[in-house]
């Protein structure tokens, strides 16, 4: 079980999920584009700063084929894609909840626009692990079993910090 689990989170490394930071440092807050100003923030396409180093190094380490990594690279863009979506949608519902916290909306306007926020957190979730069970299917049993004990050590070393 606990090989199972390490092997899921370890997959996480392999797939880097679209995560944006905005630099908010640079973001005036008093102007009232503001979410317009935080998407253009966000790199469009390509991996996260740092996570690309870090797949390259374990793809080589997992001696991954050239098939293995054109499969990984499908269900990458795949999960991009859907990632966006969910990820405008998302911060479309947040600029709404903002207008509606300002306002004299009910309890209930807000309520439901958090559980609206909710879903789409949860949809989120549920594709990041979706993907890492696509990325799972690639990987043959030793390269799981590898990649469990490399995530295992990551994580040994991140709680000494």
């Amino acid at each position: 079980m606990r090989s199972i689990l390490l092997t899921l989170a370890a997959t996480s490394l392999i797939l880097p999920t679209t995560v944006y930071a905005a630099d908010f440092n640079s973001i005036n807050s008093n102007n009232s584009d503001t979410s317009m100003k935080i998407a253009q923030a966000r790199p469009k396409h390509g991996k996260r700063h740092g996570r690309g180093d870090r797949l390259e190094k374990l793809q080589e380490q997992l001696d991954l084929s050239t098939e293995q990594r054109r499969q990984i690279e499908q269900i990458e863009q795949q999960s991009e894609t859907e990632t966006e979506d969910l990820r405008q949608q998302l911060e479309e519902a947040h600029q709404q909840m903002q207008t509606l916290l300002s306002s004299d909306a009910s309890t209930d306007e807000l309520r439901q626009q958090h559980q609206q926020m909710q879903e789409l957190h949860q949809q989120l979730d549920n594709n990041r692990f979706e993907t890492k069970l696509q990325v799972r299917e690639i990987l043959t049993p030793e390269q799981r079993t590898q990649l469990a004990e490399t995530m295992q050590r990551r994580w040994e070393r991140k709680g000494e910090r």
